[in-house]
């Protein structure tokens, strides 16, 4: 069998076959193996016996064509893309309510009836049922909790434990939609903005939820439309240090392990330093909408370029062997199929480079998933009909150190 006509099978399921020689053995296996010719190979369960067929690839470490004469056959699964859950922190304090266009004019409406007419939360609750709704969304897992809770002054509002028990639990949004459709249209705006204490309650809550998935790609996506108030909170420079330690919690979950980025979505006027927790929870910038423009539109694309970004296609979970046996580390290699069947083989970056330095792939630290890295990542995000197979038993097949 030539890689190039490798035909997939279920993720996680092993077949043994023949390769072009049987000088050594993979260990895959942990049974009695079959050993056979390229001719006529016999599928077993146990060792997988492995050639050295020759390829040629990429010196530098990227997607390389594989020798299809003379490459070592190999058991194949197709690359499942690593899960990505977003938990929501979303603001529906009382300036919710301030009236969208503001047309400049500043609103302090803490307590106040709803504008007439559109308000931040009309625009901000229709984007998020949008964004709920689209197809192209439904392989999100999607959580999603409010603040403040009561009057966002004392008490419960202040606890960032308020905050980490999710309102609506992370979920498929296969079964999520519905109950976070009915939460959103529940809300009604009120009271003040705590911060530091909404922003540590959803951080918590998705390290949690990380902690128990180790498979999922986990982030926090904080929208809100003004400055902290209340929680001691009460002029200027209470605010400004009040972002300072936010923007710190946010630095700490983006390196940490899980690492947690924190996306920021502003909605309203002088909200630039909201990019300070974006910038330290690893995500660049906030996303600021202009409230004077069409707010909807700007919300829509915010959400659909964070969906993109953290929907990442460049991390593949590893199927685990089949019971007994062991995976060995020395006897995997990546396959990339473009949208128009060519099948070219990603070389593994030599030890020592890291993802942001390297062209092909990787193991992650815990050898439960494989990364692409640079110009590998760039050539499959940017083809919509690429598939990924990772190959099993045959010697794996490593790039030249970056120069």
């Amino acid at each position: 069998m030539r890689l190039g006509h490798v035909a997939p099978i279920l993720f996680g399921t092993f077949i043994a076959l023949a390769c072009g020689s049987n000088d050594d053995e993979s260990k895959v296996g942990g049974g009695t193996g079959a050993t056979g010719n390229t001719n006529s190979g016999t599928a077993a369960t146990g060792n997988i016996n492995t050639g050295n067929g020759s390829t040629t690839g990429n010196g530098s470490g990227g997607a390389g064509s594989v020798d299809q004469g003379n490459a070592c056959t190999s058991t194949s699964a197709d690359g499942q893309a690593i899960p990505v859950d977003l938990f929501f922190m979303v603001d529906t304090t009382g300036s919710m309510n301030c009236p969208v266009p503001d047309n400049g004019m500043q609103c302090d409406m803490v307590n106040g009836p709803p504008a007439t007419g559109e308000s931040r939360w009309t625009v901000v609750s229709a984007a998020l049922k949008a964004f709920i709704a689209d197809p192209q969304n439904q392989t999100l897992g999607v959580g999603l909790r409010f603040f403040p809770d009561g009057n966002g002054n004392t008490g419960s509002a202040c606890n960032a434990a308020t905050y980490a028990m999710g309102g609506v639990q992370i979920g498929p949004l296969s079964t999520t939609a519905a109950p976070l459709t009915t939460a959103i249209t529940m809300q009604r705006p009120n009271g003040n903005t705590p911060t530091l204490a909404s922003l540590t309650g959803a951080i918590n809550h998705a390290t949690m939820w990380a902690n128990a998935n180790p498979t999922h790609r986990v982030a926090v996506v904080y929208a809100t439309d003004g400055q902290p108030n209340g929680c001691g909170v009460n002029n200027d420079a209470q605010r400004d240090a009040a972002i300072q330690q936010a923007a710190a919690v946010a630095l700490k979950a983006a390196l940490g392990t899980p690492a947690i980025p924190t996306y920021v979505l502003g909605v309203g006027p002088d909200l630039d330093n909201l990019n300070t927790i974006a910038s330290n929870g690893g995500t660049k910038a906030a996303f600021l909408v202009d409230t004077s423009q069409d707010a909807a539109a700007q919300l829509s694309a915010a959400l659909g370029s964070i969906r993109s970004t953290t929907a990442v296609d460049c991390e593949y979970t590893i199927p685990a062997p089949p019971k007994g046996s062991t995976l060995a580390e020395g006897k995997v290699n990546v396959a990339y199929t473009s949208g128009a069947g060519t099948v070219t083989n990603i070389l593994q970056d030599p030890t020592g480079v890291t993802c942001d330095k390297g062209s092909g792939w990787q193991y992650n630290a815990a050898k439960t998933q494989i990364l692409l890295c640079g110009k590998a990542c760039s050539d499959v995000k940017a083809d919509k009909g690429a598939k990924v197979q990772v190959l099993f038993g045959c010697d794996t097949m490593v790039g030249s150190p970056p120069k």
